[in-house]
């Protein structure tokens, strides 16, 4: 946790898989290597079960908060859906809509996963996007999801690169759910978030036995930066609250740890005495100036209604709208992705 302007920032991981469902390490033993890379906290969605939770294995493991949802998805395996408290797992049988509904409904947190997942290892890999995009009741999108990016990019040359290096070869969300993810804005607030994915899958190369993504390198790679108006409660009921509260409201960024640690990222608009962080909105677009703080100096893109208006190597940028919409922030090193903000509404 870091204390940025009026919030106090927590850096996390979401979707996480344990052997509750196909993941190959207990909550516990997760939790304990979460807390040994220093994240504030977790969000684990196994496959079809809220078992853990109805336990009472939520809540904190030395500094790491974890709280445990689940990840439903359609009779045909596609449009796999994180659902964070909902009072039970819901029947498989249920379509896309109904199940997005009965979330909402229950005013639980509906996160779409993997919605752009494309495999081009058909045969061997199949794909799981999200194809209804008539449902109604979501409030997020991951929008980097790195067990999609890694199998996208997967071929039968880089194949044993990969394997051994899988943070090396992330790049940035595709432009299609950036595009995407604008264009559900327009319409309500929708949290953009990153996902690792992660199960840790033991695969034997000839007599060598390896992990793909193993958690410990997971943690290290796709995080989602809250930001909070107070510290994070010691109370796993209270914290609990704060953490979906943020998702909620997009109070969020996220990154790509393997570049460096973007603690302390900043993007605020002002106007008057009125200062908004991500998800936060500003009513004119006359007198408002924008603020962006970048921990290390990088290439850093301000995008207005999916367009980009500003490019910039820099530390800090301040500026001033033109014009209403939704902004957003992009930013690069060594020419990879590393930040991508949630949006800011201005004079809309």
């Amino acid at each position: 946790m870091i204390k940025s302007g009026d919030y106090f920032e927590y850096q996390g991981c979401i979707h996480i898989h344990t052997t509750a469902s196909d993941g190959t390490k207990s909550i516990e033993e997760v939790a304990e290597i979460a807390a040994a890379v220093k994240l504030d906290y977790i969000l684990i969605a196994d496959h079809m079960t809220l078992k853990a939770r109805d336990e009472g294995r939520e809540g904190y493991y030395g500094e790491t908060l974890v709280l445990i949802g689940y990840e439903h998805n359609d009779p045909d395996d596609c449009n796999h859906y994180l659902i964070f408290e909902s009072k039970k797992v819901f029947p498989a049988e249920m379509t896309p809509k109904e199940y997005v509904a009965a979330g909402a409904g229950e005013g639980a947190l509906g996160i779409i996963a993997h919605p752009d997942e494309i495999r081009p290892m058909t045969g061997k890999y199949r794909s799981y996007p999200w194809t209804d995009w008539e449902v109604d009741g979501f409030v997020g999108i991951e929008i980097w999801n790195q067990m999609s990016e890694w199998m996208e990019n997967l071929n039968s040359y880089n194949k044993l690169k990969m394997l051994f290096s899988p943070r090396k070869f992330l790049r940035s969300p595709t432009d299609r759910i950036l595009n995407k993810w604008d264009e559900l804005n327009r319409e309500k607030k929708i949290i953009g978030v990153a996902a690792i994915d992660v199960h840790a899958f033991p695969y034997r190369l000839g007599p060598i036995k390896i992990v793909i993504f193993p958690y410990k390198v997971q943690f290290k790679s796709l995080r989602t930066h809250l930001l909070l108006p107070r510290k994070l409660s010691r109370d796993t009921v209270e914290a609990k609250r704060q953490i979906y509260d943020a998702i909620l409201n997009c109070r969020a960024f996220v990154s790509n740890y393997r570049w460096g640690d973007a603690a302390g990222f900043e993007f605020t608009a002002s106007s008057g005495d009125r200062t908004v962080v991500c998800g936060g909105s500003i009513a004119l677009f006359k007198d408002c100036l924008i603020n962006i703080r970048i921990p290390k100096k990088s290439r850093v893109v301000l995008i207005c209604n999916g367009e980009k208006i500003l490019e910039k190597r820099t530390t800090f940028i301040e500026y001033k709208p033109q014009y209403g919409g939704l902004y957003r922030v992009e930013v690069y090193r060594h020419g990879r992705g590393w930040i991508y903000s949630n949006h800011i509404r201005i004079g809309i």
